[in-house]
């Protein structure tokens, strides 16, 4: 089983730890043990364990302790340890320091609310490194344990430490466990009870802050997760989901050019023993690729006087009783890109047409748009075509359309299709 610092869980104090740590770098003291620790108790970030006991009093008890056994030398370490696995902070031998951007970006953002998505970001990159070398990423796998079994006991999510990798078939592992009883998992894993609340001590409490799950009791259940793929960003809300209150949880959102397509915020991308830096570099620039697109078809909707949606679709364009539903594909010259990404595309759309669009908005005239980043080839053209889905393209800015009529390719103009 892996680990992941628990000396305090709460996202506030993160951030007050962060500026504590901040202020060190700037006096250029060392992030030592007793530096950090006596800083953390003066911010009161944490707290002697005495109640109403000065700091000078407890710092005069804990001397009596050798360093290993001073409680807030303990609180440092973990501290430290769980800044530089965020990616936060970056720690040299002699314990000087410095922060990432991101951490800078954190500490610049007053308002607690846009700092969440940063946080989010952190701790779904988050590698956790086992006895064997692998890394994993155990914030996705908890999410996906919540997603796929909802109302799962909470302190089953210790499974998301327990996988090696981030592997398709670590994951079934880890979810075939999941429905058995907890006492049986302690058995598999050879865990005793310490071990296993340790485990589930900080990651569900930090996904609830993020406003990534609901506890309900002893319970998990899923609210609406952040899914990231190299071309497109989602909150995916479960079939039926309500809120605390009960109303349902609405697929589609009214927007405008300004709100639409929302740039991410990405973490500092750092090696591990598995360097996966370009193939996540790559995946960044396409998403971001993607975003721009979107933005830019939504203003040239909306200055057609198109109302705006978003949702599990990349784009809605909807005039009186006319729907267009716009799915977005970044692609690249490869044939076997172009096909992965069109037979995506087209199943995107049918669903959404069939089970948002049709079912939820209740529109009966649908057009149907796969957008490229880029011309694609002929073949997946008429194959759209023939699959009655419009195909348009971005073309040195401008949004072009395959007429086959006339089998040439002119300017798209969303008007024609109302």
């Amino acid at each position: 089983m892996k680990n992941i610092p628990h000396q305090f869980v709460q996202l506030d104090k993160f951030y007050r730890a962060l500026v504590t740590v901040k202020e060190l770098i700037e006096e250029e003291v060392p992030l030592r043990d007793e530096n950090l620790g006596e800083r953390l108790l003066v911010n009161q970030v944490i707290f002697p364990r005495t109640q109403g006991q000065s700091i000078e009093d407890y710092l005069i008890e804990q001397s009596a302790n050798t360093p290993s056994n001073r409680s807030y030398y303990t609180a440092a370490r973990e501290t430290r340890r769980f800044l530089q696995l965020l990616g936060l902070l970056t720690v040299a031998a002699d314990k000087s320091a410095y922060l990432s951007p991101t951490a800078i970006r954190l500490l610049s953002t007053n308002d607690e609310a846009l700092r969440l998505p940063l946080w989010r970001n952190a701790i779904l990159q988050m590698g956790i490194e086992g006895a064997d070398g692998e890394i994993s990423y155990p914030y996705p796998i908890l999410l996906s344990l919540v997603r796929d079994n909802p109302g799962i006991e909470t302190r089953k999510l210790m499974l998301a430490l327990d996988a090696e990798n981030n592997s398709v078939e670590e994951y079934q592992r880890i979810l075939d466990l999941s429905n058995e009883e907890f006492n049986n998992i302690l058995q598999v894993l050879n865990l005793t009870e310490h071990t296993a609340k340790n485990a589930v001590k900080i990651l569900p409490s930090l996904a609830e802050q993020l406003g990534d799950i609901e506890r309900r009791g002893n319970n998990s259940f899923p609210i609406g997760q952040l899914i990231v793929t190299e071309d497109e960003i989602s909150t995916e809300i479960p079939q039926g989901s309500t809120n605390q209150d009960g109303i349902p949880y609405s697929q589609y959102r009214l927007v405008t050019a300004e709100t639409i397509a929302i740039d991410p915020i990405f973490n500092t991308i750092s090696s591990v023993t598995i360097d996966l830096t370009q193939s996540i570099l790559i995946r960044q620039q396409r998403l971001s690729h993607h975003q721009e697109i979107v933005r830019q078809l939504g203003l040239f909707c909306e200055e057609r006087a198109f109302e705006l949606y978003e949702g599990k679709f990349d784009c809605l364009s909807t005039m009186e009783e006319t729907a267009l539903v716009f799915e977005i594909k970044t692609i690249l010259n490869s044939m076997s890109d172009q096909e992965k990404q069109t037979i995506k595309g087209i199943g995107q759309l049918k669903y959404y047409k069939f089970s948002i669009v049709s079912s939820q908005m209740e529109y009966e005239d649908i057009k149907e748009f796969l957008v490229y980043s880029q011309k694609p080839q002929l073949s997946l053209i008429e194959f759209c075509t023939a699959e009655n889905i419009k195909v348009v393209w971005l073309e040195e800015g401008i949004f072009k359309i395959y007429d086959s009529f006339s089998n040439a390719d002119i300017d798209f103009e969303p008007l024609d299709f109302v």
